[in-house]
C-alpha cells in the first residue's frame, strides 16, 4: 500500500496542488532574485570599455546607512574615488570609480562598500581600497561606459558564461521540480477522479441540478 492510499481524493487533490506551487514558487523566486542581483548588472556591464584610469582625487562623504541581515543595519564610510580616462575617440574625460558591476548598480553613491555588522571592519576595508586604488597620480586598468562618462569600473566579475549559468540552472530546477511533482501525482493518483469528486447541487453553468 501507498504512503497515500488512506487519503481522500481531495486530500490527494490538496498535496499535489501544494507541490506543484512551492516548486514553482521557489525557482520563479530565484530566477527574479538572481535575475536583479547578477543579471541586471551583468548585461548594463557589457557595454563598458577597456581603458586606463588615473586618480585625480579619493575623498570620503557623509556615513551611508546599510541592511547587514534582517533587523540588522550599520554604517560604511562613502569614499568617492574619481579618475580621469581616454575613450574610444581619445577624449579624456572624467568618472567616479566603482570596484564593479554589483557595486555601481547597487551602490552608485560610493566607490565601494562594505556591510558587515562591524562598522569598524567597514572602515577597515573601505582603507584598504582606499590604499589600493584610491592613491592621487596612481594609474591602473579600467573600464569606462561610452554612454554614460562619468561611470568607469574597476574590473567586469560578470561574463556571457555567467549570465547563462544564473538563468539556466534555476530554469532547470524549475523544471525538475515540475517534473517530479507531476510524477509524484501519478504515481499516488494525486488527481480527482469524476467518480471521486464531491457532489454539488449545481451544474456547471450555475443552475440548480
Amino acid at each position: 500500500m501507498g504512503c497515500c492510499d488512506n487519503l481522500s481524493p481531495e486530500r490527494k487533490h490538496t498535496i499535489c496542488r501544494k507541490l506543484l506551487c512551492t516548486g514553482m514558487f521557489i525557482s520563479v523566486a530565484l530566477i527574479i532574485m538572481l535575475g536583479i542581483l547578477i543579471v541586471k548588472p551583468a548585461i548594463y556591464g557589457r557595454a563598458f570599455k577597456p581603458t586606463t584610469c588615473t586618480v585625480t582625487s579619493a575623498d570620503y562623504k557623509n556615513p551611508v546607512d546599510c541592511s547587514c541581515g534582517r533587523n540588522c543595519y550599520t554604517q560604511m564610510p562613502c569614499l568617492v574615488v574619481m579618475v580621469t580616462y581616454h575613450d574610444r575617440k581619445n577624449g579624456s574625460a572624467t568618472g567616479m570609480i566603482h570596484d564593479d558591476e554589483g557595486e555601481l548598480d547597487q551602490w552608485s553613491m560610493c566607490s565601494y562598500h562594505s556591510c558587515s555588522r562591524s562598522e569598524e571592519l567597514n572602515y577597515d576595508a573601505v582603507s584598504r581600497f582606499e590604499e589600493k586604488y584610491g592613491q592621487v597620480g596612481q594609474t591602473y586598468s579600467c573600464f569606462y561606459n561610452p554612454g554614460k562618462e562619468n561611470e568607469v569600473l574597476l574590473r567586469k566579475d560578470y561574463g556571457s558564461m555567467t549570465i547563462f549559468h544564473v538563468m539556466f540552472w534555476p530554469s532547470l530546477l524549475l523544471a525538475c521540480l515540475i517534473a517530479t511533482s507531476c510524477v509524484i501525482c501519478a504515481k499516488y493518483q494525486c488527481w480527482l477522479d469524476e467518480d471521486d469528486s464531491p457532489s454539488s447541487n449545481y451544474n456547471r453553468f450555475g443552475v440548480p441540478a
